[in-house]
């Protein structure tokens, strides 16, 4: 038996004990020892009415290290430290086969229609466990998935040197676009309402930081990119915020408006700005294959070399017993400064 994160609906988690996960074949039994609490987990926190699956238990970015292997496992072994990607396609429809596996129709995560992280114990197919480095810690890995996720924003919204690129938005991800975009060499700014968030983007990213809770953030990117205006926007808030609109009135001539955030609410556009300027809009939904290589793999390989930051972004941790106080750590940032929290089971 062992202890599982139950979420039965808005803030209604409870920790219980329940039975071990049996690994099928094919997949690996994983000891979680980090897992991430996501925008998309705290829009169900925030929700009013209790999901039709509930109890489930949630948590998609995480790492560990494999404790169990089932019938036809040949590349993992018991003892080995993993990342998890959490995205499980068919395996058969056409965007499986194009290596889009995130556009799958019957697309599961794990940590959605699966279990997944915020538990003692998982299962995952031994095709989506990665092998970390020695000194890739478990908490770093654990947000492998927002890495990838950045990387997936640059190959639908390359930047090239020198390019004006302003993110919107001072989460994990949009710290991490930000990160990828200089990266690039990318010239960076970065919109934000809080200081800290901000003060880490300089730091990973040579970012110039919009504090847009004291000044006019169009006006902020105008003076900063001296009237031109950005060649790319990200926006990477989402929500129910109005950030899309904000986005399109940032980018100049034949820019392009890179929309990460997944929003819960329509967004309005001014549409003249955009047609006058030729504005490109460029949706971006997860993370798959570049050029046959999984992002997540990629995300991992930059995280190694100490080029995607990770541990900046952690400012909070808490164990498996006190997860409420890591969702209210996550949900009110502002209060408790926080962008990154783990629970550590």
């Amino acid at each position: 038996m062992m202890k599982a994160a139950r979420f039965y609906g808005g803030k209604d988690i409870r920790v219980e004990t329940v039975p071990d996960p049996q690994s099928g074949p094919g997949e690996v039994l994983v000891r979680v020892r980090a897992a991430g609490i996501c925008g998309s987990d705290l829009h169900g926190y925030r929700a009013a009415n209790p999901p039709s699956t509930a109890p489930r238990t949630p948590g998609h970015e995480l790492a560990g290290e494999v404790v169990g292997l089932g019938p036809d496992v040949h590349t993992l072994r018991v003892g080995d430290r993993v990342g998890i990607e959490p995205l499980v396609g068919c395996g058969e429809c056409e965007h499986c086969a194009w290596g889009q596996y995130h556009l799958c129709e019957k697309l599961e995560h794990i940590g959605g229609a699966r279990s997944g992280g915020f538990a003692e114990l998982t299962v995952a197919p031994q095709e989506k466990a990665f092998l970390l480095p020695d000194h890739i810690s478990y908490d770093e890995a654990s947000i492998l998935d927002v890495l990838a996720v950045a990387v997936h924003a640059l190959t639908i919204v390359p930047v090239e040197p020198a390019e004006r690129v302003v993110v919107v938005g001072t989460g994990a991800i949009g710290l991490s676009i930000a990160n990828m975009a200089a990266l690039a060499g990318g010239r960076v700014a970065v919109v934000g309402r809080r200081q800290g968030p901000l003060d880490v983007a300089a730091e990973i990213a040579g970012a110039y930081g919009i504090d847009s809770s004291r000044v006019d953030p169009v006006g902020a990117v105008m003076e900063w990119s001296q009237g031109r205006g950005a060649d790319i926007v990200y926006e990477a808030v989402g929500g129910t915020a109005d950030t899309l609109g904000l986005s399109v009135q940032m980018a100049g001539a034949k820019g392009t408006v890179g929309i990460v955030g997944s929003f819960r609410t329509p967004q309005t556009i001014d549409t003249r700005p955009a047609l006058r300027r030729e504005l490109t809009l460029a949706w971006v939904w997860s993370y798959a294959l570049r050029r046959e290589r999984p992002e997540f793999d990629i995300a991992l390989d930059l995280l190694a070399r100490g080029l995607l930051k990770a541990e900046p972004l952690i400012t909070h941790r808490f164990p498996l017993d006190r997860i409420n106080e890591g969702f209210v750590a996550a949900d009110k940032k502002s209060e408790h400064q926080s962008i990154k929290v783990l629970v550590i089971p």
